[in-house]
Parts: structure tokens; C-alpha cells; sequence
């Protein structure tokens, strides 16, 4: 069996199961949103480094660890591939002076400047231009990072029960058959000892997990591409926090409100920060379940309410 199925989500999940349904689909499986996808993991991700991650990435040897959690065909990977190859190859465009500028003599200040004893000198501060704004405030589409070519490439650790082929297929790299019942009972997986070969880049169309359609809102070591080789199993109060666990068109699928606690509470301990992605506002994720609501323009806590309509990511407490 090919494709998938019908377009309709709802009508799929309906007629076969969620389960059943991506067990037949689990090779084929595509998401037709990959472009919104592409533009919300852009927005984030030009957020995040600039905030958090250039830090976390300075601080390790061995590159921020991500997770593609529900990882489908690929999407979100293809998505981070992209977005840190333009951010290693972006290049600053030079600064062009007038040719009446260049001519004007250059101008000596009458006598040296005065410091006063036994304090520094401090040089002139920069002034940076200002983001743009719109109407409600700072816009979300900050520029791309510029990445030094000696930062370590992210790490991505895919997991997925069912479309573990499909996401090979798309990105030539290993995916970890997990399920979100066994990600909270077990918590999130140790990354590979070995890293990946980072594949090229395949243009694909990407059907949606969701009921709906629409959105809200790496290049890796060379190597041979294999199954990945885990470390023996540490315990789990010492294994390694991943920086950002990214969740595209699936969180929505787990309905029970407590088995998405369970999810939510053992990936607050797993991971510093959470990025849902979701073609409407479901699910709803409650305070006091490991996460608060972070507002990715103003990057600061949200001011959630009714009427509020905020794009955001999760940070763990």
C-alpha cells in the first residue's frame, strides 16, 4: 500500500486507527505542509540560536542535541538540514561607500579626548539596527544566524514507531522506532555514540498527521549511514538533557489528558526546551505539567489569556 489513503486525516484515522492506519502508510508516508513546517522551524530556530542555543553550542564540543520527536517522513530534519546549511553558507553582504563619501577628508578631533585618572578608556558603544516591527510588536522573522564554520552541527536523534523507512528514505539517516507511550515510560533515548552521514537534500511533497490541514503558526558528520548504535543504557538521572525536542502534526494524537501528562512530565526532564507544531490549537498544554508557555517574539514568558493569541514554544521548569 502507497500514498496516503485519502487526504482527509480525520477519514484515514476514522476507517483505520491511528495505529493501524500509519502501520500501512508507515513507507510511503508524506506531509504536504512541509513549507509551513519549513518557515515555522526557520522561525524558531533563528530565535533559539540567537538566545539560547549559540551559548549551548559554544559550551559543547560535540553540537546541540535535538530531537525529531514523531519524526514522519523527515520533515522537521530536512527542515533543521536546511536551516543550518543557509546559516553556515550565509554570507554578509559588504558595506558600499558613496564616492562622495570616500573623498571627504577624514576629520581629527581638535585635542585627544579626555579620561580622567586611573579610569579606562572605553570605546564608543555599537548601536544595533532595530528589528522590524509590526502593529502588536517585534516581528517573528528575525534574520538567519551567521554560523561559524567551526560550530559542531547539531545532533538530530529521529523517533518514530511506524514511518522509521519513509523517514530513511527522505534523509538517509536512522530513525528510532519509540512510540510516545514508550518515550514517557522510558524517557527520551541516549544520542548515537557515532555520528551520521548528513545526506543531500531531497525535494519531496510532504499529507498531513493532523485532522486539519494548515499550520499554526543537519548536516552531520561523514560517515557511513547505518543503525544507530546506542550507548549502554545510562541511567536516566544521567543522561544527556537534549537542548530541543521538536514536535510536528502529532501531539494532538495523544487524546487522553493523562497519558499526555505522562509524555509532557518525563520530557520536562529530558529536554530544556519543546517546540509544538500543530495545525490548530490542540492539544492544550496545562501549567504544572512540566512546561510554561514561552513567547518566541519578545522571547520571554508569555502573557497567556483569554484572547491572546500567542506563538510559542515550551520550556521545561
Amino acid at each position: 500500500m502507497s500514498g496516503n489513503l485519502s487526504r482527509s486525516m480525520r477519514e484515514n484515522y476514522d476507517t483505520h486507527g491511528v495505529d493501524e492506519y500509519y502501520k500501512i502508510v508507515g513507507t510511503s508516508y508524506r506531509n504536504p505542509h512541509f513549507p509551513g513546517i519549513k518557515q515555522s522551524v526557520n522561525i524558531v530556530m533563528n530565535k533559539w540560536w540567537q538566545n539560547e542555543a549559540k551559548r549551548m553550542s559554544e559550551d559543547s564540543d560535540a553540537g546541540i542535541l535535538i530531537c525529531d520527536l514523531a519524526a514522519g517522513s523527515g520533515e522537521v530534519t530536512a527542515a533543521l538540514q536546511e536551516w543550518w546549511e543557509t546559516c553556515r553558507t550565509r554570507v554578509v553582504p559588504p558595506v558600499h561607500t558613496t564616492s562622495n563619501a570616500s573623498q571627504l577628508p577624514a576629520i581629527t578631533p581638535s585635542r585627544p579626548a579626555f579620561v580622567p585618572t586611573g579610569r579606562p578608556a572605553v570605546s564608543r558603544p555599537t548601536v544595533s539596527r532595530p528589528m522590524p516591527t509590526t502593529k502588536s510588536g517585534p516581528s517573528l522573522h528575525a534574520p538567519s544566524p551567521l554560523i561559524s564554520a567551526t560550530n559542531p552541527a547539531p545532533r538530530i536523534v529521529a523517533v518514530d514507531p511506524y514511518t522509521a523507512d519513509a523517514y530513511l528514505q527522505r534523509t538517509g539517516l536512522p530513525c528510532i522506532a519509540l512510540s510516545f507511550q514508550d518515550v514517557a515510560q522510558d524517557g527520551l533515548p541516549p544520542p548515537p555514540e557515532n555520528p551520521l552521514a548528513r545526506p543531500e537534500l531531497s525535494e519531496s511533497n510532504s499529507a498531513p498527521r493532523p485532522e486539519q490541514d494548515g499550520t499554526n503558526s543537519m548536516p552531520l558528520a561523514d560517515g557511513p549511514v547505518s543503525e544507530p548504535q546506542l550507548a549502554p543504557e545510562p541511567d536516566a538521572n544521567t543522561r544527556e538533557l537534549y537542548n530541543l525536542v521538536i514536535c510536528s502534526f502529532a501531539l494532538h494524537l495523544v487524546t487522553s489528558p493523562g497519558a499526555l501528562f505522562a509524555l509532557l512530565s518525563t520530557l520536562s526532564y529530558g529536554a530544556q526546551w519543546l517546540v509544538v507544531l500543530e495545525p490548530h490549537k490542540k492539544p492544550e498544554i496545562k501549567e504544572g505539567w512540566g512546561w510554561i508557555l514561552w513567547d518566541v517574539t519578545s522571547w520571554k514568558e508569555a502573557e497567556a489569556g483569554p484572547g491572546k493569541d500567542v506563538d510559542f514554544v515550551k520550556e521545561s521548569v
